[in-house]
């Protein structure tokens, strides 16, 4: 079956409008020429799409003349006529709730074109951007048409959506890089008719009690099943697989819920072959029996694919990911397979947690996570941001605290979903969403029950204890296998034990071959391709550093980039200005 990747919904523009509208989506799709495109008219509203062959397969009239279209990579059996059953006998848009998991939005146009309804999932996976055009408005899941076809300049850079750029790397909220364009709330139901746009929350998903007395090896053995029953009813929908498979615990879980259900997977790896990620996904494959592939990143592809990144993205994060975009390209002559991704994992086990909590339990904070996954600290946006920032950092502030308060849940949920709306909604979706546009992806921890069940734990079941014990009784040949997961395996074992002690006696340079994986060496393609390129990897930064200097300290920038040829560690000079490169394209 054909699925719809992304969309463009609009109505009332004028024409110049709709030619920057066509253009904008042209060159976002330019690069991909394997999908199809469509488009449907509803009274004055034209519903532009495109997707894997055949989409129309995704789209459906209503008897009442009203057209539905599903977008993105929905698990589950519904069909449209259960759908429209459901739909015309419901009495509010609120009373429906999607009948699939996955990366979802179901989409509602009246016959008329007058009324837009739009459901999405529980984490809001797929984003939808929406503006009002003069008379006319606008909705895309590309941030880029949206600016273009509004005509957004500097002068409607909303400063606060800044400041949580240069911090966090992406946006809060419903926040953009422009005030008058936002984007829709997770979990929610929008309608947008002659009298405005109207947001409903659904709570698809809520946190609850109902687990905090229950036995632990219970716990232990329900997170198995309901985690294997997600991955092994994913894994059924597709005769192939390809699983990006690092080190970690969410593709290791998929991997082993693989092996147990006989599903075809090859399993690959990116990067240089000495990183924790390289060394231990190789082990992982071998142990299960998977093929296993290493995909070294070309030290140019900052250049190649940075302004297609643009293209798609624009500006709703940082600069982060073109690798995604190269691997995906490096493998484009192996079986045709779509991905299955561990996307959301290691949130739902309780992975951010504890960091969480020592940040917000301070009385006021500017930034959403510890100072490593921040890319400026706020005394350097004091010092170095040229505009007045006050404010802004304030607006921050109040953010990240307006939203906990009105969380539901324990301190500790509300931190959960405050990662998961914010950090893995606005920013980590982007490796799912690169996916889907080369091959179709699944992600199968999209799962309503096996969310409900994570957030009905007890604090101590988080930061990953109680799938540690899934692993250790179900997995126990993965869970003698170390990872970027933990300091030790999770079972340790006297060969482990062993080849430790010896690797302490060891000098670094010989910490290869049967002792490699003890350090742990991160990913370093930016940092290597920016070593070798220069500059041009890091576009449009330098190009646009004239305009960058009415708003950031330039030689502070220079000072990073030269920080990154002296130290190819040093992580936090490139996030620095992966974030400045958003306001660069913007101001270019």
């Amino acid at each position: 079956m054909g699925s719809i990747i992304g969309f463009s919904l609009f109505d009332n523009l004028d024409k110049e409008s709709v030619g920057r509208l066509l253009n904008s989506e042209k060159k976002a799709l330019s690069n991909f020429d394997h999908l199809e495109q469509r488009s449907f008219a509803c009274g004055e509203t034209q519903l532009n799409v495109w997707g894997h062959k055949e989409v129309t397969e995704r789209v459906h009239t209503m008897p009442d003349g009203s057209l539905l279209a599903l977008i993105g990579s929905p698990h589950g059996n519904a069909n449209w006529f259960q759908v429209q059953e459901d739909l015309m006998n419901i009495n509010q848009p609120a009373d429906f709730e999607l009948p699939w998991d996955g990366r979802v939005i179901l989409l509602r146009i009246s016959a008329d074109g007058k009324r837009w309804t739009k459901w999405n999932d529980w984490l809001g996976s797929i984003p939808v951007f929406h503006a009002q055009v003069g008379k006319g408005r606008i909705a895309s899941t590309l941030e880029p048409v949206i600016v273009d076809t509004a005509g957004f300049t500097v002068d409607d850079i909303f400063t606060p959506g800044l400041v949580s750029m240069l911090i966090n790397g992406h946006f809060l909220s419903d926040w953009t890089l422009y005030k008058d364009m936002k984007i829709l709330p997770p979990d929610s139901v929008a309608e947008w008719n002659e009298n405005g746009l109207r947001v409903e929350k659904v709570w698809s998903v809520q946190p609850s009690q109902s687990r905090w007395e229950t036995n632990w090896d219970d716990l232990v053995d329900e997170m198995y099943d309901l985690s294997h029953r997600a991955i092994a009813d994913t894994l059924k929908k597709k005769s192939t697989w390809i699983l990006p498979l690092s080190s970690g615990l969410d593709s290791r879980l998929i991997a082993g819920v693989a092996a147990d259900v006989g599903a075809d997977v090859s399993a690959f790896a990116w990067g240089a072959s000495d990183t924790t990620d390289a060394v231990y996904s190789r082990k992982i494959a071998k142990t299960l029996g998977f093929p296993w592939k290493r995909i070294d990143l070309h030290e140019n592809f900052l250049v190649k694919y940075t302004q297609r990144w643009a293209g798609l993205f624009g500006s709703d994060m940082h600069f982060h990911g073109m690798y995604q975009m190269t691997f995906l390209d490096e493998i484009a002559n192996e079986s045709e397979a779509p991905i299955i991704s561990g996307f959301l994992g290691d949130v739902l086990s309780g992975d951010a947690v504890k960091e969480l909590e020592e940040v917000h339990s301070s009385p006021k904070t500017y930034q959403l996570e510890k100072d490593w996954y921040s890319n400026w600290q706020v005394d350097e946006v004091i010092a170095h941001v040229k505009i007045p920032v006050k404010d802004s950092l304030e607006a921050n502030s109040l953010e990240l605290k307006t939203q906990i308060e009105k969380l539901p849940g324990a301190f500790f949920q509300k931190l959960t979903y405050l990662e998961l709306w914010n950090r893995q909604r606005r920013f980590t979706n982007f490796q799912s969403t690169l996916a889907d546009y080369w091959r179709g992806v699944a992600t199968p921890y999209l799962n309503k029950d096996y969310a409900r069940f994570c957030l009905s734990l007890p604090r101590a079941a988080f930061d990953r204890r109680l799938l540690a014990d899934v692993f250790r009784r179900y997995y126990g040949r993965l869970a003698i296998i170390p990872g970027t997961y933990a300091n030790e395996p999770f079972i340790l074992t006297g060969r482990y034990l062993l080849r430790k002690r010896l690797v302490n006696y060891l000098p670094k340079a010989f910490r290869r071959g049967p002792f490699a994986g003890f350090d742990n060496v991160q990913l370093r393609m930016d940092m290597d391709s920016i070593r070798a390129v220069g500059k041009d990897a890091l576009w449009p930064l330098f190009a646009a550093s004239e305009q960058l200097a009415n708003w950031l300290d330039v030689d502070m920038l220079y000072q990073e980039y030269r920080n990154i040829h002296d130290d190819r560690e040093n992580y936090l000079a490139l996030k620095k200005l992966q974030s400045a490169q958003t306001l660069a394209y913007r101001l270019l």
